[in-house]
């Protein structure tokens, strides 16, 4: 009875606490944009609307090249789920195997920590050297970018184990396959998904900084190319969506997260 009563009352307090989360972000984004758009910033900052133009300018590029945007944008979506997912994939593996023999993760480790303060700025042009200027060296980019984070988040999860949930495994006779499967898998889903959240951003920015370098196409190239022509409007258009973009792509891992690990859902 009295877990009965605690769930409806859990239940009923949701409501409030998704709008104590929610609502403190959002008054924050319409109070900057208001100020944005009566010119507030600009006079704080002593910059013209042609620097940074207003919304209303921003949204009337959407509405005057919206094609072109939405293009250029599943361009470099392509560009980012395909870099994320083998980066992600290859980051895992390299974890597995790192806790299967310790000598690679002794040798190995430090060199995979060390490729995340790789500046992307620097790893560009050095990658289109060696592969050309076709969409595959943006694709190598974002691996780049997300293989570290995925190799050091997945390797403590998969060693973050109870001692006795391990011991019992053990004594149960069960192979390291099976305890792979059974119990360092499921320990490492919270920090695998927590570092696919961090590689989803990672990727769209690993995929627009590269189309500035080269590209015949997508979001990056767009906004490079309408800086330099002096089109704030609709490069600052292209810097929206791109955002957009990588929060949508934020918030879908966060759901297949709930969905995949629920023992892990906080009230």
């Amino acid at each position: 009875m009295a877990t009965v009563e605690t769930e409806t009352r859990s239940s009923k307090n949701r409501p409030v606490e998704w709008a104590k989360a929610v609502l403190p972000p959002v008054l924050v984004f319409v109070v900057v944009v208001a100020l944005w758009q009566m010119q507030v910033l600009h006079a704080l900052l002593r910059i013209q609307t042609f620097q940074l133009p207003l919304p209303s300018q921003i949204i009337d590029s959407f509405g005057q090249r919206g094609r072109d945007l939405w293009i250029g944008i599943w361009y470099t979506l392509g560009e980012a789920l395909v870099g994320l997912a083998v980066g992600g994939g290859l980051g895992f593996l390299t974890a597995a195997l790192f806790v299967q023999y310790d000598v690679l993760r002794r040798g190995l480790m430090p060199l995979s920590a060390a490729a995340n303060a790789i500046p992307i700025i620097a790893i560009t042009p050095i990658v289109s050297r060696w592969l050309g200027f076709d969409q595959p060296t943006r694709i190598v980019v974002v691996v780049i970018m997300t293989f570290a984070p995925m190799v050091i988040s997945a390797y403590k999860g998969l060693t973050s184990l109870d001692n006795n949930s391990l011991d019992l495994m053990r004594s149960y006779g069960a192979s390291d396959a099976q305890t792979f499967r059974k119990l360092r898998l499921p320990s490492s889903l919270p920090y695998v998904f927590s570092a696919l959240k961090v590689g989803a951003t990672a990727s769209m920015i690993g995929s627009v900084v590269a189309e500035f370098f080269n590209s015949a196409g997508g979001i990056g190239k767009l906004i490079a190319n309408n800086i330099q022509s002096g089109d704030f409007a609709l490069a600052w258009c292209g810097v929206v969506i791109v955002t957009v973009v990588g929060l949508l792509l934020y918030l879908a891992i966060s759901l297949a997260e709930r969905l995949a690990i629920p023992w892990e859902r906080r009230p």
